[in-house]
Order: C-alpha cells, then structure tokens, then sequence
C-alpha cells in the first residue's frame, strides 16, 4: 500500500509545485518561467496515471495494487487536466473540455508508458511474460 501512496503523493507534489511554479512566474512577470510552468503542469496532469505508477515502481497492470494507482491516477489526471483547459480556456469551460481530458490523459499515459517499456524494460516483464 505504500508504493501506491508513495507514487501517488509524489505526483501529485510534484503538480503542486509546478502549479506553485506557474504563479510565481505570472507573479513576477517571467514568461518564460510561466511558459515552462505551464508546460509541466499539463505534463503532469495528462501523464498523471503513468508517471504515478512510475514513481510508485509498479508495473502496469501487474497487481491489483498497480491498477487501483492507474484507476486513481485517471480520474485524477483527468480532473487536473481539465482545469488546466479551463484556465487556458480564460476559466471559462467549454463542452469539448471533458472529453478531451480523457483523451489526452490516454494519449501522454500511454506515451509515458512506452517510454518506460523501454527504459526499464524489467518492469514489464511480468506482464508480457
């Protein structure tokens, strides 16, 4: 149960501080810092499930454990990344929000997850195997 918390605490500290980040630098008038704020913000918001898992050292869909830190990541991933499209939106949210969250969340998890395939290709070895 640790990793699960562990995987999911990080991320979700690590989105806190690229939020934290991203008001700084609208705050100081550094775009550049906003900029790159807002680019791991929605990095980490629609990469929410993997990067959890990642970060948790579960493999996907390996344990019970593992698909419950997945299934959380996606809906929470999917709630930052939503109001990341409603700022962007000028806090205004728009219909085709909501379905382009889970899209995109789909989508960069599913990246994330290829990436690590390849990097450390041990942790899914017990799901191919």
């Amino acid at each position: 149960m640790f990793q699960a918390v562990k995987g999911i605490g990080l991320t979700l500290a690590a989105f806190a501080a690229a939020f934290a980040l991203h008001i700084v630098g609208g705050a100081t008038d550094q775009g550049w810092l906003f900029a790159i704020a807002v680019g791991l913000i929605y990095l980490i918001a629609t990469g929410f499930p993997a990067i959890a898992l990642w970060v948790s050292g579960l493999a996907y869909k390996s344990s019970e454990r593992a698909n419950m830190v997945y299934t959380s990541g996606v809906i929470i991933g999917s709630g930052l990344t939503l109001g990341a499209l409603w700022a962007t939106n000028g806090r205004e949210f728009a219909a085709w929000h909501f379905p382009l969250s889970i899209v995109l969340v789909a989508i960069v998890s599913a990246v994330i997850l290829f990436i690590r395939s390849r990097v450390d290709p041990a942790s899914f070895a017990s799901v191919t195997s």
